[in-house]
């Protein structure tokens, strides 16, 4: 059966006669058609999958950007941290990073691809016709001049424009942070002076760049790929002049409109380094900040007692905060730190926490300084309460038991009776599972604080330091508290860095800062004696005690 076939398909084509070669060629067509078919096929499932690797390739590098970042932050100063407007960090993380994407997901992938076909197309001109080829970049004197006005102070002005889009972000943060206290005091967006001073800097910044380049990007964009002002004219003389052949003239004409966009692209790439860079600066500038060194084993302590000898310290390298500076906080004791505003006293706090190395002295605890000593170790020792207690917004139950994660909910409970806050807690709606809200809005300052310190006293610490942790409580808060501080005194170092000196009258030591110097040290009645700006803070904080208690009378 099938030889008949055969047979009858040669007897077809036997009378063929002239057309026997069209046919053949007629399959080879087909052939380069399905050829072309599957090229086309295999191109998209190759772009297809260069586009997947290339981005994973950039999610994973951007991952190992935010990691280093994380890292880094675990690394440097404390300080560093706290005093960094969360918005700079938010940029870095966040912006800084992210507009990293396209540059390794698309630029680095296709840089090849944009160089290559261009300059195969070039040669294979230059292959055909030599004075075609040289036709072609006819335009490119004149797109020169455009790039060099475009690229003029190029630089400077985008990185003043990523700048400027940092700071808003920012200043955008804080703002939203804020917008309770700005609508408290009637302050719209205008009158809120950073954040419309940093958009209208965004705004200018962003139109300085592009009043620079628009003009000489568009020029360059429109005269660089006409080629046919070169090509057409001169192609067009060749041929009636009979030096160039119809097909060639043509093809050459083809080529040249083809592989200008490829270079283009290309040329583009190349801006989108000085891009990248701009957005690499802030990033290395902060994994460039120097960290705070610490050992891997553990030191051995002894009594756990903080030591200042002789300590200095100054946050730029030039304005000491600190001067001199020598005291032993001990265990079982109270040791309150007052003074003026500005005098140091939220510095010794973090010195002894760690969040700042001393830059002159010893500042020791345990008998061992702090910076030889691991900072996990130095923070499984040190609960630090500050000013400005934050809680996360969960359960407050979690919230506490943060002091110590695998504390059950019998020593949650133990820790909020010692703080004085179980009755308000109970009292919630939702008593230990009621939410804090975000930074713990939904309570007030008083009930922060009292639920920080009930963190902290949960915390299996041996020194506990309140930097001005009744800073926001009300008289009745601030008596409970002041109960609850007695309570972390037993066989614990108890740091209290106090503005309210009725909170600390008890203390067992209490050090007199003005300046960054330490100029008294005693017990209350003492110092009233025998220090005349103790005496003056207690003056002024007993008068100002005595108008709130008239004005609530009132």
């Amino acid at each position: 059966m099938k030889a008949d076939k055969q047979n009858a398909l040669r007897a077809l084509f036997s009378f063929a006669g002239e057309a026997k070669g069209r046919m053949t060629l007629s399959v080879l067509l087909a052939l380069v058609a399905l050829s072309a078919a599957l090229c086309m096929c295999l191109r998209a499932w190759l772009t297809g999958a260069s586009s997947m690797r290339s981005h994973g390739i950039s999610f994973t590098i951007l991952k190992n950007i935010r990691f280093a970042l994380a890292d880094k932050m675990a690394r440097v100063p404390m300080g560093v941290m706290l005093e960094t407007p969360s918005g700079t960090f938010k940029t870095l993380l966040v912006d800084n990073v992210g507009r990293l994407e396209d540059i390794i997901a698309h630029m680095v992938p296709e840089f090849p691809s944009n160089l290559s076909a261009p300059l195969l197309s070039i040669a294979l001109v230059f292959a055909m016709d030599w004075r075609m080829g040289l036709a072609c970049f006819v335009t490119v004197p004149v797109s020169l001049v455009f790039m060099v006005g475009m690229m003029h102070g190029y630089g400077e002005k985008m990185a003043t424009y990523l700048r400027s889009g940092n700071e808003m972000n920012a200043a955008l943060v804080e703002y939203v942070g804020g917008i309770q206290v700005v609508k408290a005091f009637g302050q719209g967006r205008r009158s809120f002076g950073h954040f419309a001073d940093s958009v209208r800097f965004f705004h200018d910044s962003m139109l300085a760049w592009w009043k620079q380049c628009w003009f000489w990007m568009a020029g360059f964009k429109a005269v660089l790929p006409s080629t046919l002002l070169g090509t057409l004219p001169l192609g067009t003389y060749l041929y009636m002049t009979g030096s160039l052949e119809l097909p060639i003239f043509l093809a050459c004409v083809i080529l040249s409109i083809g592989f200008m966009p490829g270079l283009m692209k290309f040329g583009f790439g190349l801006e989108q380094l000085t891009y990248m860079a701009a957005n690499l600066k802030p990033i290395q500038d902060f994994l460039a900040t120097p960290e705070q060194h610490r050992p891997q084993q553990p030191a051995r302590l002894g009594e756990r007692a903080f030591r200042f000898e002789g300590v200095g310290f100054s946050y730029d390298g030039e304005t000491q905060v600190l001067r001199d500076m020598s005291f032993t906080a001990a265990p079982g004791q109270v040791t309150a730190i007052v003074g003026p505003s500005g005098s140091g006293k939220s510095t010794v706090a973090k010195l002894m926490a760690g969040f700042w190395d001393a830059t002159e002295g010893t500042v020791s605890f345990g008998g061992v300084d702090i910076r030889d000593m691991p900072f996990d170790q130095l923070m499984g020792e040190v609960s630090y309460v500050a000013q400005d207690n934050f809680l996360f917004d969960l359960s407050i139950r979690e919230n506490i038991r943060l002091g110590k994660p695998d504390a059950d909910d019998r020593e949650v409970e133990r820790a909020a009776r010692a703080a004085n806050c179980h009755e308000f807690i109970a009292a919630l709606p939702k008593g230990y599972d009621t939410l804090a809200g975000d930074a713990g809005d939904l309570l007030s300052g008083g009930e922060r604080q009292r639920i920080t310190i009930a963190r902290a006293m949960l915390k299996p610490a041996s020194a506990i330091i309140l930097d001005e942790a009744t800073a926001y409580a009300d008289p009745e808060s601030e008596a409970q508290i002041q109960e609850a501080i007695s309570r972390l005194v037993r066989e614990k170092t108890l740091i209290v860095v106090a503005h309210r000196l009725s909170t600390i009258r008890n203390a067992n030591q209490i050090l007199v800062i003005d300046g960054g110097r330490l100029i008294g040290r005693g017990k209350h009645p003492d110092l009233l004696e025998g220090c005349p700006l103790y005496r003056k803070l207690w003056e002024q904080h007993i008068s100002a005690a005595d108008s709130a208690d008239e004005t609530e009378a009132m």
